[in-house]
Order: structure tokens, then sequence, then C-alpha cells
């Protein structure tokens, strides 16, 4: 009866320990695969933020200056005009309004895979849907209030003009569009644009407020952004420093080089 009783202890510990061992090696490969999400994440979040950092580094600044040229003109209707080429390139350029593209491969792989349970398990705080989503729910907010300024611009900018200011040529590396004939006397359309200042006063200050609520919701994504990726530090593969990556992502040679991040 001992005998009995040993050999069936020994058969019940030896399956305990069997699936203890099972369950180890099952969490494991758990871990692995949420560690794996989590790098692929990280990188696609630094992606992400180097998009947005070009814009609100790069593009925004010359949004204000061009917007402030602008608005000194409309201010001073009797302002003389020594490079009426110039004036109109800042009209042209203040319309401008870039949107960054989030790249989410990684992120709907993740969701897609059926393992964010898995991330939770490691970042039981980690909220991913939020920065995603941020473009649509910050930026609805100035785009509801954006007037016809950029539409009312481009009437006004002759037609040959268009091939080197269109918001669009950056999407292209060498290529330009064709000339369109129009009038070649600049000062007409300096002069069509100081006529109807009264108009385009009130437009042009409508949009400065736009560009400011752009500026205030590209530094919160920016914010959000570097806040996850240094939660995410232990994961993060790059050798490279944020700070390092973001100095690249914003320098003039790699904006230059950049598509602009349009949507």
């Amino acid at each position: 009866m001992k005998k009995l009783a040993a050999e069936f202890l020994t058969i019940v510990l030896g399956v305990l320990i069997a699936l203890g061992v099972d369950g180890w090696r099952q969490d494991r490969e758990e871990l692995k695969v949420a560690s794996e999400h989590l790098s692929d994440v990280t990188a696609e979040l630094r992606g992400n933020l180097c998009t947005v950092e070009r814009i609100r580094v790069r593009h925004m600044p010359r949004k204000f200056e061009n917007l402030q040229t602008a608005l000194n003109f409309l201010n001073d209707p009797q302002a003389e005009v020594a490079d009426p080429a110039a004036l109109l390139y800042a009209f042209a350029r203040s319309t401008s309004l870039a949107r960054p593209w989030l790249v989410d491969n990684q992120y709907q792989a993740l969701q897609n895979s059926g393992n964010v349970r898995l991330v939770r398990k490691l970042e039981p705080d980690l909220r991913f849907s939020g920065l995603y989503e941020s473009p649509d729910v910050l930026f609805s907010q100035d785009e509801r209030i954006r007037g016809p300024y950029p539409i009312v611009i481009n009437e006004l900018i002759p037609a040959q003009m268009q091939s080197e200011f269109s918001q669009l040529k950056g999407y292209t590396r060498d290529a330009k569009a064709p000339v369109l004939v129009d009038d070649a006397d600049l000062t007409r359309a300096i002069d069509a644009i100081r006529a109807r200042r009264a108009e385009l006063l009130p437009l042009a200050r409508n949009e400065a407020a736009v560009a400011t609520g752009r500026w205030y919701a590209l530094t919160r994504m920016s914010e959000d952004l570097t806040a996850v990726i240094q939660q995410l530090a232990r994961w993060d593969r790059s050798t490279v420093s944020l700070d390092e990556q973001l100095a690249e992502c914003t320098s003039a040679r790699q904006f230059r080089s950049a598509i602009p991040a349009q949507k």
C-alpha cells in the first residue's frame, strides 16, 4: 500500500513539474512575443515623432514668418514693395499648413495579432490608441475654424508662379510642373491684394489663429510621443539617442530631402 501511494505521489509530482515547465516555457514565449511587439512599435513611434518634429520645428516657423509678412503688408496699405516676387512668395507660403501622416503598421499588427493582453502584462499602464488618434482629435479643432484664406490668396497669385510655390512641389525631387502663361507684371498682383485688404486682413488673422492652434497640437503630440518612447526605453533597439535622432530629423539637410508629411 505504501509502495502504491509513493508511486502515485511520484506520478502526480511528475505531472505537476511537467505542467510547471510547460507553463514557464509558455510564459517565456509570450514575453518574447510581447517584447518584439514593443520593440517594433517603439521604432514606429520614433519615426512618427520625427515626422511631427519636422513640421513643428521646420515648417511652422516658416509658416509664422510668411504669415507675419502678409499681416504687415495688409496692415499698411501704403507700404512700398521693393520685391513683388518676394512678397507674393510670402503670401503663397502663408497659406501652407502641413499635417503629419503617422505610420501605424506596427500598431495595427499588434492589434490584429490579438497579443495586446501580452503587452499589457509588461506595461499595464501603456496606452497607444491616443497617440495614433491624436491628429484627428487635435487637428479637427483648428480645421473647423479655418476660413477661405488659402483659396482667396491662390486666386490672387499669378498662375505662372504656381509651379514654384505649390505646396505639393516637395513631393517630387527634381521634377517641376509646367509653367502656365499669365500676367507677367507682378505689381498688378500686388495691387490686387492691396485692393482687397479689407477682406484679406480678417482672413489672415483667422489663419493666424489656425496656425497657432496647429502649433499647440503638434507640441502636444510631440510631448505625448516622447513620453511613451521614454516609457518603452528598455525595448528600444535604436543605438541612437532620441535627442540625436530628432536633431537629424529637423536638420535643414534632412528636411529638404524628406517628403512632406501632409495628409
